[in-house]
């Protein structure tokens, strides 16, 4: 297990905390520690059905922006990440990789604020809990699009941040998104691929139903069949992110916690083919991971593709910035790109739920 620092070699640029509410991009410092094991037993092989694990690293800072990431996108083969905070910061940085695609350490970190369509800092806004993150195009540029909770929402940025203070653009959601529980909203957000029926449509996903008893509600916005549909409810999961694969199925993120059956993760892979209203998806599970692995509060998922063709996910956790937490970044690489098909199966109508009214004092 190798430690690495980064050491910014430019005076003018180095960044405390007294420069700390700088607007644009500062840059920090941050440690990386490597992870060459995914179980924490250590195992001959680090294979776990179609995943392979090639590494991840433990990140850590001081500085009081770093930590809370929910949402990330890998970039340039991999060398390049974008991440978003619960608190509305931007990271991004380049990852140190091996030619697989196995991380290092993070090199160049930096961190903005994001901001609004009116210039003010999101995290003064109802809109500060910016949960997932995925590409897009708007107007044939590639942009940034961003889901957050709160009120529940989807905003754009340009892929390009050059400056870290970039403007964002809002994007019309349906209404019952707005009814949704404050802290279970729009937790992710999946900008479908061409190779999709519903190509140029954005496919967004609350954290959870109506209770963790219910199925987890997704939209389709945009693109040719509009309308919701549903993710079959599957233990006390909660839904923290999605992204597409190559080959047009739809990878979800799964968190569990609770004090009975402690912390765990899963990995599903829904069939592209059935993205379409009124569905209700069971999916096909890739992966699931409890305490025994080198596991937190998983929250983020990318896609992308590495030098050598093959489908690389990245993980990230979200440390709650709390001391007895980490902040997590690992890698797997598909070994099975075939896409999972499934029946479609309608979604049972949503029953309205009326309370028992209270009685009447005699």
């Amino acid at each position: 297990m190798q430690i690495g620092i980064i050491t910014l070699a430019a005076p003018s640029l180095l960044f405390n905390e007294g420069t700390a509410q700088q607007s644009g991009f500062q840059p920090i410092e941050v440690r990386s520690t490597e992870i060459n094991h995914f179980r924490f037993s250590g195992v001959q092989s680090e294979q776990y059905g179609p995943l392979m694990f090639l590494g991840g690293l433990e990140l850590s800072s001081s500085n009081r922006r770093f930590g809370g990431y929910s949402g990330l996108l890998t970039l340039n083969d991999g060398a390049d990440i974008i991440a978003v905070s619960d608190r509305g910061h931007w990271l991004r940085g380049k990852l140190s990789q091996s030619s697989r695609g196995k991380p290092l350490m993070l090199l160049g970190a930096e961190t903005a604020t994001l901001l609004d369509s009116q210039g003010r800092k999101l995290k003064r806004t109802h809109r500060a809990d910016t949960e997932g993150l995925s590409i897009g195009f708007s107007a044939n540029a590639p942009r940034i699009f961003v889901s957050h909770e709160g009120k529940g929402g989807i905003m754009t940025y340009p892929l390009n941040l050059k400056t870290g203070e970039e403007r964002a653009k809002h994007i019309l959601i349906p209404k019952e998104v707005n009814g949704l529980a404050k802290n279970k909203s729009l937790e992710a957000v999946a900008v479908t691929p061409p190779n999709s029926p519903l190509s140029g449509a954005i496919i967004t996903i609350a954290e959870r139903g109506k209770s963790l008893k219910h199925n987890r509600p997704a939209w389709i916005i945009g693109g040719p069949q509009p309308g919701k549909f549903w993710i079959g409810k599957q233990g006390n999961y909660d839904i923290t992110d999605a992204a597409f694969l190559p080959n047009g199925d739809l990878l979800i993120l799964e968190r569990l916690f609770n004090l009975s059956e402690g912390l765990g993760m899963r990995i599903r892979q829904l069939a592209g083919t059935n993205l379409r209203p009124d569905h209700l998806h069971t999916g096909k599970t890739l992966l699931t991971a409890d305490f025994s692995y080198q596991i937190d509060n998983m929250e983020a998922l990318s896609v992308h593709k590495n030098a050598f063709g093959e489908t690389v996910l990245t993980l990230m956790s979200d440390d709650n910035r709390s001391f007895l937490q980490r902040t997590l970044l690992l890698r797997f690489v598909l070994t099975n790109n075939q896409p999972f098909r499934e029946p479609f199966v309608r979604a049972p109508k949503e029953v309205k739920v009326v309370p028992v009214p209270e009685p009447k004092p005699r």
